[in-house]
């Protein structure tokens, strides 16, 4: 099976619509808000958001660069852009394409500032894709990435050997489940500078579907009990034992947002 496929078959209707809760609860929209902080972007300003999901990072984007600006924004999920372009209705300079990022719909050198959130993970051939964004940046402009070191997971439960194996098979469902470990080492192959990175941490200390990690167990549920060498079973009793860590107030969840921010050189 293709990336693309992959990514299209976990981005259906049913789970575009699912992970618009996720992103929706308050623990995520507090973490969003923390990154997009750190992104530089002013009114008048041509953007490109990458992977852009149901549009909450879209809106974003639209309202900072104004009505004088423009915003193009990726996904190669259609229903991901049918959510978007719903929430964004009303900005008449947000324009939507499903696109790949290896094969960005773009003229050499059109943006000034860009942001992809959860997008590089998900993409085999990272060093082409970096290429590919470089070529449409303006120099000076600056890029803005959110990745996940699915490692960096911490998820108390009765029986750790067995939440490592449901990590282990969650880390199935992207081809770079450590993408942030080396991926300043591939900004700077692709020819960014002035990287920097930052962590913004996202902690759950009780068991809500409210919250990113009670939202994303079903997720990594339906993923990991579909694998032939998991089962449903094992899921079912990793739900449960983690589930009811909240009974004797001991749930708690961790994970890490690693945050690249660079830019292309002037020169």
């Amino acid at each position: 099976m293709k990336d693309t496929d992959s990514t299209l078959a976990q981005f259906d209707q049913a789970g575009a619509e699912r992970l618009e809760k996720i992103y929706l609860t308050p623990d995520v929209v507090q973490q969003r808000e923390q990154i997009f902080q750190l992104l530089d972007v002013k009114p008048g300003m041509r953007a490109l958001d990458i992977g852009c999901g149901p549009g909450l990072t879209s809106l974003s984007l639209a309202q900072a660069v104004g009505n004088q600006g423009h915003l193009d924004a990726i996904d190669i999920a259609p229903p991901m852009l049918q959510l978007a372009a719903r929430r964004c209705a009303d900005a008449q300079h947000v324009v939507f394409h499903q696109a790949d990022v290896l094969q960005l719909p773009f003229e050499q050198a059109a943006f000034e500032v860009a942001l992809a959130t959860q997008v590089y993970e998900y993409v085999a051939d990272i060093d082409g894709a970096l290429r590919e964004l470089w070529r449409v940046m303006l120099p000076g402009a600056q890029v803005l990435l959110v990745d996940t070191d699915w490692e960096s997971c911490v998820w108390a439960s009765r029986d750790d050997a067995r939440m490592r194996r449901i990590m282990q098979g969650w880390s199935q469902h992207i081809p770079h489940p450590q993408l942030p470990r080396y991926l300043l080492q591939r900004l700077h192959r692709a020819g960014f500078a002035d990287a920097q990175v930052h962590t913004v941490p996202l902690i759950n200390t009780r068991y809500d579907l409210q919250t990113f990690s009670g939202g994303m167990m079903g997720f990594i549920a339906s993923f990991v009990g579909g694998l032939p060498e998991y089962g449903p079973q094992l899921v079912t009793d990793w739900q449960a034992d983690v589930t009811s860590m909240g009974e004797a107030s001991g749930y708690f969840f961790s994970l890490n947002r690693y945050v690249f921010v660079a830019r292309k050189p002037l020169a």
